[in-house]
């Protein structure tokens, strides 16, 4: 289902917790979507989305750190850990209706700035 996607669509904005396995896949994504491209010429990975950061996990710094290393550009401000994220989607709101004050509305708020502003100037 992936696979087929990806020939539909022009961008790919890649969520990605910050953790060694998902690390790993998604390398192997960018390794597909690089093979599509021979196909599909204006398909482009364009944000990487680190989630779940905890800075008191030196781990997290690590694979941020290797997130900005092999997708320089692409990888976004971190997604921090908060648990009203979690908590939102069982009371059926998204986090700026939930908890619009949080570290999470914060950083999802700098996110959609930011790709608003790379579309606004062309960057999308």
């Amino acid at each position: 289902l992936t696979v087929n996607v990806l020939f539909y669509v022009d961008e790919v904005l890649a969520p990605v917790s910050l953790e060694v396995m998902t690390l790993q896949g998604l390398m192997e994504f960018s390794q597909s979507m690089t093979d599509i491209q021979r196909y599909r010429d204006g398909l482009a990975l364009r944000y990487v989305v680190p989630t779940f950061m905890d800075r008191r996990v030196r781990k997290s710094e690590e694979i941020l750190a290797q997130l900005h290393t092999y997708f320089p550009g692409q990888t976004c401000e971190p997604i921090r850990y908060n648990v009203r994220l979690s908590e939102a989607p069982g009371y059926r709101q998204h986090i700026f209706e939930y908890a619009p004050r949080s570290a999470g509305a914060e950083d999802y708020g700098r996110l959609v700035e930011r790709i608003m502003q790379d579309d606004a100037q062309g960057n999308a």
